[in-house]
């Protein structure tokens, strides 16, 4: 009797779990440190798929955000993707009317029952008048691509620490559910 009940705990467990993180994407491009430059040809990158999204995996919006990252202000939307499968890069060019000026931008995509946003990254428009900014890399980057390729630099998101927040609820809820039944 308490081992079926210990299964059926841990199922609902695992089922809760599975639902708080289904169809985030993690945004691995760009990432904090990666300086774009408006009308130049950039991309996002991604780990993950939204195929639980149904029709609407194949074409989830980007979105062009500003703001820090507890009051995030939409821009512009850039593209949209196919999160549905393996595809996980678009490409896609910043227009000039969309970035008055340079700043710090992030980008959210439409994935369903959560966004998935992008580190905070820096784009230069087309009226900067830092001479050293127009047209060079920042200190060894390239144009358009992350600044630091190294793995170990895995910083989160506010969102991606918002899922760890929402699943660590979720646990708890289960916990103690899992408590009520024995």
């Amino acid at each position: 009797m308490i081992f079926s009940k210990t299964i059926a705990t841990l199922a609902t467990l695992a089922s809760m779990l599975a639902l708080a993180q289904a169809d985030m994407l993690q945004i691995s491009n760009p990432t904090q440190g990666t300086r774009w430059k408006v009308s130049e040809t950039v991309f996002l990158e991604w780990k993950g798929n939204c195929a639980s999204m149904g029709a609407a995996a194949k074409n989830a919006d980007v979105d062009l955000m500003t703001g820090n990252s507890n009051a995030l202000r939409f821009v512009a939307k850039l593209a949209s993707i196919d999160c549905s499968g393996s595809n996980n890069r678009k490409e896609f060019a910043i227009p000039a009317d969309f970035v008055k000026e340079s700043g710090n931008y992030s980008l959210a995509v439409q994935t369903v029952p959560q966004l998935s946003y992008s580190n905070v990254f820096t784009i230069d428009s087309a009226t900067a008048t830092d001479a050293g900014s127009a047209g060079a890399p920042a200190s060894g980057g390239q144009t358009g691509t992350t600044l630091a390729q190294d793995p170990s630099n895995t910083k989160n998101s506010g969102a991606a620490q918002g899922t760890v927040a929402a699943a660590t609820v979720v646990a708890m809820a289960a916990v103690a559910f899992a408590a009520q039944l024995l």
